[in-house]
């Protein structure tokens, strides 16, 4: 690799791809019994961001959620907010793990899955504002995160919007001016299976989806939907005009209509 950015986007990219997206969609489709907000002291942001922004050390779900979990129960604080947590939701013990610690790691995988999405795209950001030569420095922390808020640069505050072809795709209003990434969460299969049935009445609708998608997001080996580096530099050349920023994005909203 020429440069490091480079070098940690690819890195970054092939260890996405080898996720294995089905098994976990399987494994964790009905486990919903952990959806409680969860204590400050519990929260997997900053355990996230350290391993895989910070350190970039792209740990599997696995290994990351057993060190998470070790992390939390080595910390007195953090196992005091577990245990009563538990205590108050669901009447049980930090002893009897088995049950909640299954309900629990689905909720992190859910939350691992959206925050690595965000990092697809702050990678991109960083290798082309290397490849380019372009000074823009991207920020992203748990602290961020927490506020609503999943890049800065500058002045500029990022949120990626994910959208899907169920809902009709639009930005949203905020008090905090934040520029809204739209990320299409499509099934790609169901979309081109619409198009070809016969009985489907708007067919252009579904073409016209499908085109926008293929324009702005690539899908990895295993499924997982990846930004275009296109895209990504589209806005980094728009960086320093907002106005023309928020014309491009509410633009790429309109598309995915």
């Amino acid at each position: 690799m020429r440069n490091t950015k480079e070098s940690d986007l690819y890195r970054f990219r092939d260890f996405l791809g080898k996720i294995p997206l089905v098994k976990y969609r399987e494994e964790f489709k009905d486990i919903k019994w952990v959806e409680q907000d969860l204590p400050k002291e519990i929260l997997p942001l900053r355990s996230i961001y350290k391993y895989y922004w910070d350190k970039r050390e792209f740990l599997d779900f696995e290994e990351w959620f057993e060190e998470f979990w070790k992390e939390i129960n080595e910390n007195q604080e953090s196992k005091k907010a577990l245990e009563e947590f538990k205590k108050y939701y669901f009447n049980r013990t930090i002893e009897e793990n088995d049950w909640f610690k299954k309900g629990f790691k689905a909720r992190m995988y859910r939350t691992w899955i959206s925050i690595l999405t965000q990092l697809d795209f702050f990678y991109m950001f960083e290798y082309i504002c290397e490849k380019e030569g372009i000074n823009f420095k991207i920020e992203c922390n748990a602290e961020l995160d927490m506020k609503g808020i999943d890049a800065k640069v500058g002045e500029t505050y990022f949120q990626i919007a994910k959208i899907t072809h169920r809902k009709e795709a639009r930005p949203g209003k905020r008090k905090m001016k934040i520029i809204q990434v739209p990320y299409a969460v499509f099934d790609i299969e169901e979309l081109q299976r619409r198009i070809q049935n016969p009985r489907t009445r708007n067919k252009e609708k579904y073409r016209k989806l499908l085109k926008a998608f293929e324009k702005y997001f690539d899908v990895l080996e295993n499924g997982f939907v990846a930004f275009k580096e296109d895209y990504v530099k589209m806005i980094i050349e728009n960086l320093e005009n907002q106005k023309e920023l928020e014309k491009i994005i509410s633009k790429i909203f309109k598309e995915f209509q």
